[in-house]
């Protein structure tokens, strides 16, 4: 066993033991005040920080460039781990972020998951305003289960609802009418 290690391998090895050592310590710190959405693939905040290298290869190769990674603005804890903010750029779930993950800190669920949900905003909606406007219901991927129109008005079905943020997308207002808000996770 007297295997040779590249100096490149050797610090790899080393940062991804400090990173799980530090996920351990501030995971769930992190989950009690977490107000923002993580991609696609985690579960577990605590298991998904303890996994993280913060290599940006989620980010790199997410199509519709919704990952984007913490800046240390927000922090030694957040500092180079991907969010979604599909309120300025919709998931599709495509899950390239999911089968390009070096470390398995992003896993496949199986069924699509839950990142958030849409929330209406009465005061910027049309349809609220007396307009006839359905761009939001149209756009929903799972159609009239997460996402109706009733007395002319969308109506969202939060327990449906996956906070992909393609009806916020779809939204023809400048200061949209729904927007898709983080989930606590349990």
């Amino acid at each position: 066993m007297n295997e040779k290690i590249s100096r490149r391998q050797y610090l790899q090895a080393n940062f991804r033991s400090s990173y799980q050592f530090l996920g351990t310590l501030i995971g769930s710190t992190i989950e009690e005040d977490r107000n923002f959405m993580r991609p696609p693939g985690v579960s577990h905040e605590l298991a998904f920080m303890t996994t993280c290298t913060r290599c940006g290869i989620c980010k790199e190769v997410c199509p519709t460039s919704t990952i984007e990674l913490f800046s240390v603005d927000f922090g030694a804890k957040l500092a180079g781990t991907p969010y979604i903010n599909p309120n300025e750029s919709p998931c599709t779930f495509c899950n390239n972020c999911i089968t390009h993950c070096p470390t398995g800190a992003l896993v496949a669920e199986g069924s699509v998951e839950k990142l958030g949900v849409a929330e209406i905003f009465e005061f910027n909606c049309l349809a609220y305003k007396g307009t006839m406007c359905d761009y939001c219901t149209r756009a929903c991927p799972l159609g009239s289960a997460a996402l109706t129109i009733e007395s002319g008005k969308p109506k969202v079905i939060e327990e449906n609802c996956n906070g992909c943020g393609q009806c916020v997308s779809a939204c023809i207002q400048t200061y949209k009418g729904i927007y898709v808000k983080p989930i606590k996770k349990k």
